[in-house]
């Protein structure tokens, strides 16, 4: 699970931006249940979920694609790259220092045995800084650094012989992490991180054509297409069955006559005739029941586009409940349908603001920050400007009406 994540100079954040799972000891009232993850013996709980909200180009997508970029460049900078070639990181353009300066980022996480602080530091040609520390899941358990990797230079913990054997043999090339070669050389720790990354998807609205495909496939595991069909008319869509004919996706629906019994069953070409919505959602719920069913981690921006909000709100309150959510799967999302913050979904410490500054960078904050009453209404203090993050939008009549 994520305890945290901060990112540094990329895309539109400029200065650190943090965003927690971590509980906080406000006391809170949810409608809908909304259970927290303890982790035992550290005294730390965390929440399942997380929303952030904000004006359109305030960077909400760039707080997701900044975790998305963590994830790809770390499981894919030893294999997908060669020495000399440039790294596909974008630092924040809009001031004349940083420019020049590093991205930097780091998260905190954890499988269940171990919390693992892991960053780097990168620019466009080469890691400047990589770091990792662990630590027993236990309440007073010692951070121990792993290593730590500054230029040239990397200081190794003792018992790391393979990582160290590694760095002796220099093995590691300038624009590749010290992590992502030491896992494809089997080296324990590197590994199981790798892995947790893996187990992270992080989907955006530009690939829908992916998400599509993905889940067509997912359709020949028989059992799992039966799930997909229960959740399916858990949603009301008015589908009956969906199966794969030469690789084409069919929905069948009822049929009836004038009284209004049932008298056959009509097949459609899924992508051709259901509405956006169903494809989308039909898209989503196998990385859905994954993450449930496994204690993944799904990232989505706007996941509320094309989809109803009562939908919108059961798939929240899936992750939110320990009883559909017993593996600890967390969901971040973006989102810009204010009806998710009266629904009773959200404790205060899940819900997140973007908003940019007057230099055009993008500031992250929690409602937990606020002196608000949790059952304080959220959605119209939002939309009343009383947290920020709304767009401050100018009078358009006069575009259709200007002034002599």
């Amino acid at each position: 699970m994520v305890l945290e994540f901060c990112a540094t100079n990329y895309l539109s954040i400029k200065e650190e931006l943090k965003l927690s799972f971590i509980a906080t000891p406000l006391k809170e009232s949810c409608s809908e249940p909304n259970d927290l993850f303890p982790l035992e013996d550290t005294g730390i709980s965390l929440v399942r979920s997380a929303v952030v909200y904000g004006a359109n180009a305030s960077g909400k997508s760039n707080v997701l694609k900044s975790f998305g970029f963590y994830k790809r460049f770390i499981t894919e900078s030893f294999k997908n790259s060669q020495a000399g070639e440039a790294i596909d990181v974008e630092n924040f353009r809009l001031n004349s220092t940083t420019v020049k300066e590093p991205t930097i980022m780091e998260a905190t996480f954890t499988d269940g045995e171990f919390i693992y602080r892991y960053g780097f530091e990168v620019d466009s040609q080469s890691v400047h800084e990589e770091w990792l520390y662990k630590r027993a899941c236990k309440k007073r358990a010692k951070e121990v650094e792993v290593f730590y990797r500054e230029g040239e230079a990397t200081t190794v913990h003792p018992k790391s012989t393979l990582i160290q054997e590694l760095v002796n043999k220099k093995m590691v090339r300038s624009n590749a992490l010290l992590i992502s070669t030491a896992a494809q050389f089997n080296e324990p720790t590197s590994v199981s991180i790798l892995q947790w990354l893996n187990d992270t998807k992080v989907v955006f609205c530009s690939e829908d054509e992916q998400l599509w495909s993905n889940a067509i496939r997912h359709l020949d595991n028989e059992p799992l297409r039966k799930r997909i069909i229960d959740f399916a008319k858990y949603a009301d869509l008015g589908i009956e069955n969906i199966t794969k004919i030469d690789n084409r996706i069919v929905s069948d629906h009822k049929q009836y006559d004038d009284e209004g019994r049932e008298v056959n069953n009509v097949s459609f070409a899924f992508n051709g005739n259901e509405s956006e919505g169903t494809i989308k959602y039909f898209s989503l719920a196998y990385p859905i029941i994954d993450a449930l069913d496994n204690g993944k981690r799904i990232v989505i921006d706007e996941l509320d586009s094309k989809l109803h909000p009562l939908l919108v709100k059961r798939i929240v309150a899936l992750f939110n409940d320990a009883k559909t959510n017993p593996r600890g799967a967390q969901l971040l999302f973006t989102a810009h349908d204010t009806f998710l913050l009266s629904a009773g979904l959200f404790r205060r410490d899940q819900i997140w603001f973007t908003q940019k500054n007057s230099f055009g960078a993008t500031e992250l904050f929690s409602l937990a920050e606020y002196k608000v009453r949790s059952t304080s209404p959220f959605e119209r203090d939002y939309l009343l400007g009383k947290y920020g993050a709304t767009p401050i939008i100018g009078d358009m009549r006069k575009i259709f009406n200007p002034s002599k």
